[in-house]
């Protein structure tokens, strides 16, 4: 497996990688997220402490989609 997401990076930029990557968000997240205000320049990191979300979770389902 390749690591391609890393916690420093934005949500807009993941959900932009992939249709696949974008559903790994809104499976964490919901749908509101890509309305969220603070969607294109918060990091992964900071969403996933904010929103009690297991981040290594969250990396390796991301970096399985890639």
């Amino acid at each position: 497996m390749t690591v391609k997401f890393h916690e420093e990076m934005n949500m807009a930029e993941v959900a932009r990688s992939s249709p696949r990557a974008r559903k790994v968000i809104e499976k964490y997240f919901g749908k509101d997220c890509f309305s969220c205000p603070g969607f294109p320049v918060e990091p992964l990191f900071m969403g996933a402490r904010m929103h009690a979300v297991d981040l290594d979770q969250l990396l390796r389902e991301l970096n399985e989609t890639s």
